[in-house]
C-alpha cells in the first residue's frame, strides 16, 4: 500500500517509524475487519523511494500458502472500515498517551523491535485526516 501525504512528524527516520506505527495500526484493523487472528496477517514497510514521504507498508497472508485475506482488502468498501477500525484503535481508548504506544493499540508480541517508536498519536491524526477526505 501506499499512502501519500506527509506523515505529521517529518524526516527520514520519523518517517519510516511513523510507516511502522501506521502499519500495525492497519494490520490490525485488518484483522478485525476479517475477522481473523492479527496473527494470520503480517506487515513490512519498505524504505521510501526518492520523493515518497511515507515509506510503503506491505500487508500480506501469513499463513502458509496464503488464504486471500488481503485480496478481501481490494474491495473499497473493506478497505475503508479496515482504515475506520485502525483509525479506532489508535484513538486512545487504550488509554496510553498519544506519543507512546500499548498493547490495546499498536503493540505486539512480533513487533517487539519497534515498542520504544511506535506512536500511536500521528498515526490517528493521519488517519482522522485520510477518512474525513474520503470521498
Amino acid at each position: 500500500m501506499q499512502f501519500h501525504g506527509s506523515p505529521p512528524r517529518r524526516g527520514a527516520e520519523n518517517s519510516t517509524w511513523f510507516a511502522y506505527s501506521l502499519a500495525y495500526a492497519l494490520l490490525e484493523g485488518s484483522a478485525e475487519v476479517l475477522e481473523v487472528p492479527s496473527t494470520d496477517l503480517s506487515v513490512t514497510v519498505k524504505q521510501s523511494e526518492a520523493g515518497a514521504e511515507i515509506p510503503q507498508i506491505i500487508l500480506y497472508d501469513n499463513v502458509p500458502g496464503g488464504a486471500g485475506l488481503v485480496a478481501r482488502l481490494e474491495e473499497e468498501g473493506v478497505f475503508r472500515q479496515c482504515l475506520q477500525e485502525a483509525q479506532r484503535r489508535v484513538s486512545g481508548i487504550c488509554g496510553c498517551g498519544e506519543n507512546t504506544s500499548c498493547n490495546g493499540c499498536l503493540r505486539s508480541y512480533t513487533n517487539q523491535f519497534a515498542h520504544a517508536l511506535l506512536t500511536r498519536g500521528p498515526v490517528e491524526k493521519y488517519l482522522d485526516d485520510a477518512l474525513s477526505r474520503w470521498v
